[in-house]
């Protein structure tokens, strides 16, 4: 393997997919992740072109302080192209932490630029600790690819890995260093880690276009007035939620606007927009992130809450009773007065089928309907009847239950 035509080729290589990158930015400028990483595939080129330069006569500010600047900025900017994929909070003051960290490891490269073997130490460890952080990053990405992103974080913790063998390398071997700060024996660790840059260069493009993808999913997953689950989806994850939790008591909702047709005669469509949006905002805020809410038809909303008993179920569907009446008076300038009617059942799904708890909480909130709207209606299975032969039963209203 001839050495300097392997550097050469891995270097075009970077070079060419930080073109390739920042084609896509000037095509996409949302995707700021692509200008990042573009920037990052240029610092490696540059920093490595300076490494290379360094049996040259050239100053050591440029050829090692500035080279390894490059090289450690390489890495950074594909910590910060990654925040994007991310669900990490990037804060203003997570914005000044990491402002000081990149100083910090900039000063640190500047006091060891005289000393080949100290900054090969520093400018190792630190890249080593950025792509640490780049694999913890990748763990709570948005991307649930499984074989992409445990690829990348394997690529990430690999190469963390390569840099904190060159600096222990370099410890070791202290006496027999070369001007280019390296012992004799890092030549695999320093051809390693070029490798594995070309390969991360290569691998994060495909973030983007899963990123693409999962938008597209979620897409077609939700209603594009509330952005809950749309029915088909909702209903899939009703029966999901019953093959993987057989055992785990439930209960059923049914949600319906009190009055729905009379707002949108007497107030236009864009009002009725208004109430369903607003409807689902509140059920958003007042249910856990674990319950799986949907709007199921018009006007017409349907939830599980997951892990509840009977009693507690009741008194959230009382609370959202309370809520709405509370809360949607008033919609912008129009006085709509919002309501809803709710039909709920307590399920375990090992003991009751999904589409019969569907049909009994459907005819609870017929029954709160039917008894003036506002109220919450409990349905049960009866282990006498058969499914379907059940009574209609009895409404509860929040007003007379809640003190």
């Amino acid at each position: 393997m001839h050495l300097p035509t392997v550097i050469t080729l891995a270097l075009t290589t970077n070079l060419t997919v930080g073109l390739y990158l920042y084609l896509l930015y000037r095509r996409k400028p949302k995707d700021r992740c692509f200008k990042l990483w573009a920037y990052s595939c240029g610092c490696f080129v540059l920093g490595s072109a300076l490494v290379i330069l360094r049996p040259y006569p050239l100053p050591a500010l440029l050829s090692f302080f500035i080279a390894d600047g490059l090289l450690l900025l390489a890495p950074v900017f594909v910590l910060a192209g990654l925040v994007q994929f991310s669900r990490f909070r990037y804060t203003r003051k997570r914005r000044q932490q990491a402002g000081w960290a990149l100083t910090l490891g900039l000063l640190l490269l500047l006091l060891c630029h005289q000393h080949p073997g100290l900054l090969s130490i520093a400018a190792a460890v630190t890249i080593a600790l950025t792509f640490c952080l780049s694999a913890g990053l990748l763990q709570k990405s948005i991307i649930t690819e499984p074989i992409f992103t445990r690829t990348l974080q394997s690529v990430f913790v690999l190469h963390a890995g390569v840099m904190f063998v060159q600096a222990m390398l370099v410890t070791l071997n202290w006496q027999q260093l070369d001007l280019h700060g390296l012992p004799e024996a890092s030549i695999y660790t320093l051809l390693s880690h070029i490798l594995l840059t070309t390969l991360t260069a290569l691998l994060l493009p495909w973030l983007s276009f899963l990123k693409l993808e999962r938008k597209l999913t979620l897409k077609s997953q939700r209603d594009g007035l509330t952005r809950l689950a749309n029915r088909e989806h909702f209903f899939n994850q009703i029966e999901r939620y019953w093959r993987q939790h057989p055992n785990t008591p439930a209960a059923f909702m049914m949600l319906d606007i009190d009055f729905f047709k009379r707002i949108n005669d007497t107030f236009g469509h864009a009002v009725g927009d208004k109430a369903i949006a607003a409807v689902a905002r509140l059920l958003s805020k007042q249910l856990r992130s674990n319950d799986i809410i949907g709007r199921v038809g018009g006007e017409e909303f349907a939830v599980l809450l997951i892990d509840i008993d009977e009693q507690t179920a009741l008194k959230v569907g009382q609370r959202l009773c309370q809520q709405v009446a509370q809360q949607l008076v008033w919609l912008d300038e129009d006085q709509v007065n919002l309501t809803i009617s709710i039909g709920m059942v307590h399920v375990i799904p090992t003991e009751h089928p999904a589409m019969e708890a569907v049909k009994r909480a459907d005819e609870a909130l017929y029954a709160s309907k039917q008894a003036g709207r506002n109220t919450v209606t409990q349905a049960s299975f009866s282990t006498n009847n058969m499914p379907g032969d059940q009574a209609i039963p009895e409404p509860l209203s929040y007003s007379n239950t809640m003190k």
